[in-house]
């Protein structure tokens, strides 16, 4: 996983952007639009921008990413349960992520995959937002869970390297520093 940008960091401000421009999109869609599809619509653009960056960040073609973004955008037009899209949304920037962008071993893919969605459901079932401040602390919760994929899949070439070098707890402490310095 050859990454140039800082995935971490964007993710993170790319859901504060998504929380706090929630109540302005949703008033804006729901001036063409009526009913709880409003708000699926509304998330589903958050879930095509992040896996817009997604791709320019593994420099995949946008069309790799275009048929789960389409069965995802189907879905907010026929799903009535915000649980189940939810789940379906959760599934597939899965989908994208380790699929498409970013392939790696089975075992770390589902693994890695498996944790992000059980976290993202723990804050889905405890959290169900009621007021526009709870949406845009419920959408930037989202987008912080899902930058923990970057944290849990380190660079290769940064593992090889270090192996030898040092021991983990070295390793940890320096990438969480250099996190921190990018800040």
């Amino acid at each position: 996983m050859e990454i140039s940008q800082h995935p971490i960091r964007i993710t993170i401000i790319f859901g504060l952007i998504c929380g706090l421009s929630f109540i302005p999109a949703n008033l804006a869609l729901n001036y063409v639009l009526r009913g709880p599809s409003v708000i699926y619509l509304t998330l589903w653009l958050y879930a095509a921008g992040y896996s817009l960056l997604l791709s320019h960040w593994s420099k995949k073609p946008i069309l790799s990413i275009g048929f789960p973004l389409l069965l995802l955008f189907v879905t907010s037009i026929l799903v009535d349960s915000m649980a189940s899209f939810y789940f379906i949304s959760v599934v597939v920037i899965s989908w994208i992520r380790t699929g498409i962008c970013f392939r790696i071993p089975c075992g770390k893919k589902f693994l890695v995959e498996l944790l992000l969605c059980v976290l993202g459901g723990i804050q889905a079932a405890l959290f169900r937002p009621g007021s526009a401040l709870d949406w845009v602390l419920g959408i930037w919760m989202f987008f912080l869970i899902q930058s923990l994929y970057f944290v849990m899949i380190e660079n290769n070439a940064d593992r090889l390297d270090d192996q030898y070098e040092t021991d983990p707890f070295e390793r940890a402490s320096r990438q969480a520093e250099s996190i921190l310095s990018d800040f």
